[in-house]
C-alpha cells in the first residue's frame, strides 16, 4: 500500500492482540452498542444451518462465531494476517481469507453466498465507495435471495453526529462516518433495497436486501 495509507493493515496487527479487551473497556465511543449491534446483524440475517455466509473484515472472529453457533458455513475475510490468526482459534472450521476490499476480489471467493455481514469496517470509505461496494456485493456476490447486512458505526444525519463527536470530547476521531439520511437515498438511487436501525449513540445496522429477498423484518 501506499506511505500514505490512512488505514494501513500494520495498524490492525499490532491491535490484534488486545482487540478483544479493548471492546469491552471502550464502552463510549467507538464501541458503543458493539454488542447489541453484532446481534442486530445476525436477527435480520435470520441465518439457518446449511447457509453460506461471508463475513468481510472479521476481525477476531466476533461476529463470525455468531453465524457459526448456528451451523452456517464461513467465509471470513480480513487485511489483517493478525486479526486472522486471532479468529482461526475461535472458527476452526472457517475458511479464512487475507483480503483487502481495496483490491482486485480474490480466486477464492469467487462464489455467491446466501448471506454477507460485516462489523466496523465500510466507515473507513467514503459515501460513493460504500454504494459501489455494497452494489457489487449485491449483485455479484451475493445469491438473488439473500442479504447484505452491515453494523458500524453511524449516525442518523450530519446534526445527531456533531452532537455526539461534541458529548466525546478527546475521544472523536473524524473519519467518513455513515449518515443515515445522506446513504440510503444513494443506496436505492443504486437499485437496492436498504432498511436501517440506529442501535445505540454511534452505532446503526444496514440490512439490503437481494432482488429477490423478502423486505426484511424490523
Amino acid at each position: 500500500m501506499l506511505p500514505s495509507d490512512p488505514f494501513p493493515a500494520s495498524d490492525f496487527d499490532t491491535w490484534a492482540e488486545t482487540y478483544d479487551r479493548d471492546l469491552i473497556a471502550q464502552n463510549r465511543f467507538p464501541f458503543d452498542g458493539y454488542e447489541v449491534a453484532l446481534d442486530t446483524v445476525v436477527r435480520l440475517a435470520a441465518p439457518e444451518a446449511g447457509m453460506s455466509v461471508l463475513d468481510i473484515g472479521t476481525g477476531t472472529g466476533n461476529l463470525a462465531v455468531r453465524f457459526a453457533a448456528r451451523g452456517c458455513k464461513l467465509w471470513c475475510t480480513d487485511f489483517s494476517a493478525a486479526m486472522l490468526e486471532k479468529a482461526s482459534s475461535k472458527l476452526p472450521l472457517t475458511k479464512l481469507v487475507h483480503h483487502d476490499l481495496r483490491d482486485p476480489w480474490p480466486v477464492q471467493l469467487e462464489r455467491r453466498f446466501d448471506r454477507i455481514v460485516s462489523a466496523y469496517v465500510f466507515h473507513h470509505f467514503e459515501l460513493n465507495e460504500k454504494v459501489a461496494l455494497c452494489t457489487e456485493l449485491v449483485h455479484m456476490r451475493l445469491v438473488p435471495s439473500g442479504k447484505l447486512v452491515l453494523a458500524d458505526i453511524s449516525f442518523l444525519d450530519s446534526g445527531a453526529m456533531d452532537r455526539f463527536a461534541e458529548s466525546v470530547g478527546e475521544l472523536w476521531e473524524a473519519e467518513p462516518y455513515w449518515l443515515a439520511t445522506e446513504a440510503i437515498p444513494l443506496l436505492e438511487h443504486a437499485g437496492l433495497r436498504v432498511t436501517y436501525q440506529q442501535v445505540s449513540e454511534c452505532a446503526g445496522v444496514y440490512c439490503v436486501d437481494g432482488p429477490d429477498a423478502p423486505p426484511a423484518k424490523t
